[in-house]
């Protein structure tokens, strides 16, 4: 239970027995007496807090109660505190109009009678405290009424049984073009299509205390809008708040144009990747058989008719197996980058310093004697440790080839962190690039080294650029004509590095 806040009664007085007599008669629980003894310290009292009732003296030296009176009654805050005037002397009538006309609501008379003193205060206590409550049930609903006017959805009133508008907020117009006078006692169904209609009939059939539902409205220039209704439904009517939601149906529907749009492609690519599929097994099967009988007849006739050869013949056949040998790794690499774009990847820890141990190993068998390789500390991430080998199987392979030519081939690994990333190289002493042709590295077939200068079939790049950009990486390098080249992949980075 709201515990009832005290009336605060000021009592303003020259006299102290007068003070401490009225004290005594109106002393009771809920009330809080303050005493002023002159106009001054009234006015201070008064000004400064909120005070329910005003009992004052009329006759004060300096400022007399009038005075107080009339200051009071002009200052807003105080303008509507109700004064009772107590007077010992002055009951001429001309005195007590003085009285009234500056703001008095009652007059006490010396010597006071404490039930009509007592009665007179209850009674004025009460009517201040309505006074009061009037007040701020009025502000109360103003404050709704500009809440609910200036909201941008629809909030009304409507009767259960007839469908019309008893109460509609201002939102009536920018929804739907008609002002809130014009939807008032005209009925919702006539706003809606058949379909509508029929959906709202149908909800009314049985009594619920809430409900939802959407409808197609009409507005007064004959545009759709879809409208979102909540309603709560007491005593006859329903309190009703309706939201445009057109746009989100627009949306709504467009995302599910592109959500078919999307199944009907993810179709056609399975469809084409059955296709290519079927492709790459013709590929590899029907242009490998040719090729090995290319290979297979060229050397048997070497072998049985070597003796017959002169140099140029034996120089012939050697270029035709060379040949047939590079076609056969070109189907390989091509097939190889194919089934790069179609395969799914893994992600688990993966830790590069164990992982280049065996490939370093292997590759360095096919590299001159004298080639160098430092490899630094290569920080963990995740990522598919298959695809990730055939990074640096690619990559350390092509550092190898391309520095092959020089004195002291030098190569080296290394990594570096930055921000969210890890930046991972392989470095290189040997023939370098020029930078105006770095766009071209790591395209399919894209070579800046002709296959006299250095073997290879121009997909390895490639391969590498499409395994790190599954893993959510890129790929770049740096490099000059005969400096050497470094070529970078970076990984986003995990926060259970190894």
């Amino acid at each position: 239970m709201v515990k009832q806040p005290e009336d605060q009664i000021l009592i303003v007085d020259d006299k102290v027995n007068n003070i401490y007599a009225l004290e005594q008669i109106l002393g009771q629980p809920g009330r809080n007496l303050i005493s002023a003894t002159n106009g001054n310290e009234a006015l201070k009292v008064a000004l400064s807090q909120e005070i329910d009732l005003i009992i004052l003296d009329v006759q004060m030296p300096g400022m007399d109660g009038f005075e107080v009176a009339q200051i009071l009654k002009s200052n807003k805050r105080t303008s509507e505190t109700p004064i009772i005037f107590v007077t010992a002397e002055l009951k001429e009538h001309r005195f007590v109009m003085k009285g009234f006309e500056e703001g008095a609501i009652d007059y006490l008379y010396k010597p006071l009678n404490p039930d009509i003193t007592e009665a007179k205060v209850s009674v004025l206590l009460q009517l201040h405290r309505q006074q009061r409550e009037l007040i701020e049930k009025n502000q109360a609903l103003e404050n709704y009424a500009l809440l609910i006017n200036n909201s941008a959805d629809l909030i009304c009133i409507i009767n259960a049984e007839t469908y019309r508008f008893e109460e509609v907020n201002d939102a009536a117009f920018p929804l739907l073009g008609y002002s809130a006078q014009e939807m008032k006692n005209a009925s919702l169904l006539d706003y809606l299509s058949e379909e509508g209609q029929a959906k709202v009939k149908e909800l009314a059939c049985v009594y619920q205390p809430s409900f939802s539902f959407e409808v197609l409205m009409f507005t007064k220039n004959g545009e759709h809008r879809y409208v979102s209704w909540n309603i709560v439904h007491k005593h006859s009517l329903w309190f009703a708040n309706g939201r445009d939601i057109t746009r989100q149906k627009k949306a709504d529907f467009e995302i599910k144009q592109l959500n078919l749009n999307l199944e009907r492609n993810i179709s056609q690519l399975q469809l084409t990747n059955k296709e290519l599929e079927s492709f790459s097994y013709s590929v590899s099967h029907d242009l490998r058989a040719p090729l090995r009988s290319i290979n297979g007849y060229a050397q048997m006739i070497q072998d049985d008719h070597a003796q017959s050869f002169n140099e140029e013949a034996t120089r012939m056949f050697n270029v035709i197996r060379k040949n047939a040998t590079k076609m056969g790794n070109l189907i390989d690499d091509l097939l190889a980058f194919s089934r790069m774009g179609r395969k799914e990847i893994s992600r688990v820890p993966v830790n590069f310093n164990k992982l280049v141990e065996p490939i370093i190993a292997d590759l360095r068998q096919a590299a001159p004697v004298n080639t160098t390789i430092t490899v630094h500390p290569l920080p963990g991430t995740q990522g598919d440790p298959s695809l990730l080998s055939q990074v640096y199987i690619n990559l350390i392979s092509n550092a190898i080839k391309y520095s092959s030519k020089k004195e002291r081939p030098v190569i080296e690994l290394g990594a570096a962190e930055k921000d969210d990333e890890l930046v991972y190289y392989v470095k290189d002493n040997g023939a370098g690039f020029d930078m105006q042709y770095a766009h071209k590295l790591f395209g399919v077939f894209q070579r800046l080294h002709g296959s006299d200068e250095f073997e290879g079939t121009g997909v390895g790049l490639a391969i590498v650029q499409r395994i790190i950009v599954k893993h959510g990486g890129k790929v770049w390098a740096e490099g000059k004509p005969d400096e050497g080249a470094t070529f970078y992949f970076s990984l986003p980075r995990t926060y259970n590095d190894l």
